[in-house]
């Protein structure tokens, strides 16, 4: 599995490189590019899997790459990178059947969270279709929770994560945050901190081999035997049963 990243800036390129957990996402290699034009050529010379490509650049922005890509008859699973929360951009990425639309600057853990869904679908292509990728994308969601659903991401190992905090961080009244979360969501913010923390746990006990009370830690849920319950009420099974 090979990820290509293309962005004019430098740092955030090299930032995004130190980020990515390439063992546990089983990326093989991460080529780099600080134009359109230099993706590009390493796409028709490379073996690219996964593009993530940031929208704003100069001389050619990433969806004219993507353009000339599919005019070129090539379709990358790619995930768009942006400064800004535009409809605009998150139309244009619907056109082009974007696996996702992300926000920066985006936290190592969010990041990493977002490119195992890519990787697994990009996977689930070449064995055989596992789940949707409208699962794990929508472009279309409003900056208030793509916000929302950011700092879950980035805070999901502190285990007193909940509407409190989260509304504290964004300055906003908690009852208005759980409300208009559910409203535009559709589902409510403990439930969703519990499916993410969920879905996080069961990527690490297939992907890795950290010790489950570690994997607790690492989706905040310190408390051993908690964790033992909450999962199996989600999954059906053990954590160990699961692993295999």
């Amino acid at each position: 599995m090979n990820l290509l990243i293309v962005d004019d800036e430098y740092f955030i390129v090299q930032g995004l490189v130190e980020m990515i957990d390439k063992e546990s996402l089983g990326i093989d290699r991460i080529f780099t590019a600080y134009s359109a034009k230099n993706g590009r050529q390493i796409i028709e010379r490379e073996e690219v899997d996964l593009l993530l490509v940031d929208v704003e650049m100069p001389q050619e922005t990433g969806l004219e790459m993507l353009e000339r890509l599919r005019l070129d008859g090539i379709r990358l699973t790619t995930i768009i990178l942006s400064g800004h929360q535009r409809f605009d951009y998150a139309q244009e990425a619907i056109r082009y059947h974007c696996f996702n639309y992300l926000l920066k600057p985006i936290g190592k853990q969010a990041l990493n969270y977002e490119l195992s869904h890519a990787v697994n679908f990009v996977r689930s292509k070449l064995e055989g279709p596992k789940h949707s990728p409208e699962d794990d994308m929508n472009p279309k969601e409003s900056a208030f929770v793509t916000s929302v659903r950011r700092y879950i991401l980035d805070h999901l190992s502190d285990p007193d994560l909940c509407r409190l905090e989260i509304a504290d961080a964004m300055h906003l009244n908690p009852d208005y945050l759980s409300y208009n979360f559910h409203k535009e969501f559709g589902n409510t913010l403990t439930a969703y901190i519990t499916s993410v923390r969920m879905d996080q746990a069961k990527y690490y006990l297939k992907n890795t081999t950290i010790p489950i009370n570690q994997i607790a830690e690492k989706v905040g849920i310190p408390n051993l035997s908690y964790f033992y319950r909450q999962f199996k009420k989600a999954v059906g099974t053990t954590p160990q049963l699961y692993r295999g």
